[in-house]
């Protein structure tokens, strides 16, 4: 293998190659993130309010917008719909400047009139699919999930890099792990998942094979009796005036290893703040760790977004000298419907070494 080929495999793990969930704080104003997605639980492919209402009339540059536009090509029947998230990013730091491909989400989506949906993802890059069916149950807002998917726990956030999903993957900076396990390389498995929802709530329950350890069992659907992965999660929105908020938390148990956490955000005009903390037993050794992440969004123009975000994560909460903080300021910019620019300079600094090289990443994004 070729260190050119070298390169370019290290570079997808260690920026996720990022497997798109959602964006949370596009969830906190508009109440949750299954209002612009297919999935009752948000991410993936997006709906028609997503495609007609957000991505047209409220997410790009109003000077640029009219020039280019795609009205919901993804709406193929009344029944089926289909999209894409295709994704490049260049990383430069005092060491490389590199440049390669890091999405390329394929999604289909049969709607049989609102009570039954059959779902399709096909991460390209990795190899991985997702698949499953839900049925809507009206009478008691609940629906039943079950497929191939990753658990719903916290927030889901689109970026992998951020200690509260995939962290650190290749590039560490010495600790044993640099990050929770809600990484993109880390396949689908078996799962069930009930959830109960409402105007302003959202709960769910899911089983699966150990997502975890990956050690997925072939004799039953989800596997062996204790090697299974149990993930709680519900969020809670309200709305008062020109604010929006929510507020939510997350539990996951496998064998051993126990993570939970809490997380939310408010929004108010052109501010939106989300965040999220969790403590996590057993994955990093026999001790308990903590993930944080912090977000500041402010929106001064339509389609212009300025980030300012806070990761942290800490091995081991009773030690010093053991964590990575990272502080990104960020520039987005959607000139049309369907596409995005991402700007971002970051600076990671681990206790007691002190700071590492100054991260420069530009990334395009397209979709439909």
């Amino acid at each position: 293998m070729t260190n050119s080929i070298k390169l370019f495999l290290i570079s997808i793990l260690f920026l996720g190659s990022t497997h798109l969930t959602a964006i949370p704080r596009f969830g906190i104003k508009e109440g949750s993130c299954n209002t612009c997605h297919v999935n009752p639980t948000g991410g993936g492919l997006r709906n028609d309010y997503a495609s007609l209402i957000i991505s047209t009339d409220e997410l790009p540059l109003r000077k640029t917008s009219s020039l280019i536009e795609l009205d919901d090509p993804g709406q193929l029947t009344d029944h089926i719909r289909i999209g894409a998230d295709l994704r490049a990013q260049l990383l430069s730091d005092d060491e490389e400047t590199i440049m390669f491909p890091m999405q390329a989400d394929l999604y289909a989506n049969i709607d049989m009139n609102g009570l039954l949906d059959i779902y399709v993802e096909q991460e390209a890059l990795l190899g991985i699919m997702e698949y499953w069916s839900n049925v809507f149950i009206p009478f008691i807002n609940a629906f039943v999930k079950v497929g191939k998917m990753r658990p719903n726990y916290g927030l889901g956030i689109d970026d992998h890099t951020s200690f509260i999903r995939g962290g650190n993957i290749t590039r560490t900076h010495g600790l044993l792990k640099e990050g929770l396990p809600f990484s993109p390389i880390r396949p689908t498995v078996n799962s069930a998942e009930l959830g109960f929802f409402g105007a302003n709530y959202l709960l769910t329950g899911s089983i699966s094979n150990a997502f975890l350890s990956g050690e997925s069992s072939e004799l039953a659907f989800l596997g062996l009796p204790d090697n299974r992965t149990i993930v709680l999660r519900g969020e809670y929105s309200i709305k008062s005036g020109h604010i929006n908020g929510l507020i939510g938390g997350s539990y996951l148990a496998e064998e051993e290893t126990f993570i939970r956490g809490i997380f939310g955000g408010l929004s108010k005009d052109s501010f939106t703040y989300t965040g999220e903390v969790d403590l996590v037993t057993g994955w990093s050794g026999d001790f308990t760790g903590l993930a944080s992440f912090s977000e500041i969004a402010w929106v001064p123009r339509q389609g212009i977004h300025l980030l300012l975000k806070y990761d942290f994560f800490d091995e081991n909460i009773e030690l010093i000298n053991n964590s990575l903080s990272r502080l990104s300021l960020g520039l987005e910019v959607f000139p049309f419907n369907f596409m995005e620019f991402k700007v971002q300079v970051r600076k990671t600094e681990l206790a007691g070494k002190g700071m590492f090289p100054t991260e420069l990443l530009f990334q395009t994004h397209f979709w439909f």
